[in-house]
């Protein structure tokens, strides 16, 4: 049965090209390439001819004062019927959407306190800037357009970075991160409004970065929310970071009269994490470990007492008091 089939199968396949070699196929060929050629030919003489068709194209709003806002009904399109060969044509139809009628709202006549209105002139001589020299606007609709808009309210808020910043090892952020402006005017609803008290830039990735870094990013605006800046800077702070070892006295300003306080130790070591563009500028003048008397009352039945720092430079991110505690004794003298 097997073989049945093969035989057939292969029969089939020697008809076939028996057909596909004979004079009778051949003839077909010669007469669908030459069919062809024609088609062409004529498709190239009508697009010679000329035409008029209605093309549409999208409107785009630009330069609209930040504290303005559009009113919905305004025109997304305009239907410009134009006449010109057929190539011409053609071109439009595929890349209409691609070429958008642009029209700047910030140069426009006030016709009253809340209406702008573009002109049949204005519209004719921005369609025209995307038409060939030898295309002939017939008519475009709308003829002219009346664009009505309302006043939005507006408060300052401050911007916050959105950035994740990873260094190489030995390098730390500097100081806090800088944002320029700092604070940018916002325009919306006065409920919207009411909510932002901070605005957030969208967010940034730094990885691996070993010196100070300085970008433009978008600020991330709610639904509904227009700000009268895009962008703004920020600053990313980067350094390499060493280590210092300064010697410190404990001290305690107000000891009343008739006592002595005596620690153990007086002095204490402190190793700070600073970087090394301000190693020098780290004496023991710019730290400081104040202890106030009451504390020492306080914790007088155990006899010891926690140190901690209490006056750094801000770029000291991070240190080692040792020891970080002390004993004490406090003596009363009638």
């Amino acid at each position: 049965m097997q073989n049945k089939w093969k035989s057939a199968f292969e029969s089939g396949l020697l008809r076939t090209g028996v057909f596909f070699r004979s004079q009778q196929w051949k003839g077909f060929f010669i007469f669908l390439f030459f069919l062809l050629l024609a088609f062409v030919f004529w498709f190239l003489q009508m697009l010679q001819q000329d035409y008029e068709q209605r093309i549409e194209y999208p409107l785009q709003y630009k330069n609209i004062p930040a504290e303005w806002v559009l009113s919905e009904d305004k025109p997304q399109m305009i239907s410009a019927l134009l006449k010109d060969r057929g190539a011409n044509l053609l071109f439009y139809l595929w890349n209409a959407r691609s070429y958008a009628i642009d029209i700047s709202v910030a140069g426009l006549t006030q016709t009253s306190d809340s209406t702008l209105q573009i002109t049949n002139r204005m519209l004719d001589a921005e369609l025209s800037r995307q038409l060939f020299a030898s295309t002939s606007i017939i008519s475009f609709e709308p003829h002219e357009i009346e664009l009505r808009y309302d006043l939005l309210s507006n408060r300052m808020s401050k911007v916050s970075a959105q950035v994740a910043v990873t260094t190489k090892p030995g390098f730390q952020l500097s100081d806090s991160i800088t944002v320029l402006p700092s604070e940018v005017r916002l325009f919306g609803s006065n409920k919207t409004l009411a909510l932002l008290n901070e605005i957030k830039t969208k967010p940034v990735s730094l990885d691996d970065i070993t010196q100070i870094q300085e970008l433009s990013v978008q600020i991330d605006l709610p639904a509904g929310v227009k700000s009268e800046i895009e962008t703004v800077r920020i600053i990313v702070p980067v350094e390499e970071f060493t280590e210092k070892k300064i010697q410190l006295q404990v001290l305690c300003p107000d000891i009343p009269e008739n006592y002595v306080l005596r620690m153990f130790p007086s002095s204490v070591e402190i190793t700070c994490y600073l970087p090394l563009s301000q190693f020098r500028e780290l004496t023991e003048e710019k730290l400081e470990i104040m202890i106030p008397f009451t504390e020492f009352e306080m914790n007088q039945a155990t006899g010891k007492i926690p140190i901690r720092l209490t006056r750094k430079p801000a770029w000291v991110t991070s240190l080692v008091v040792s020891p970080n505690e002390l004993e004490f004794i406090i003596e009363h003298h009638d």
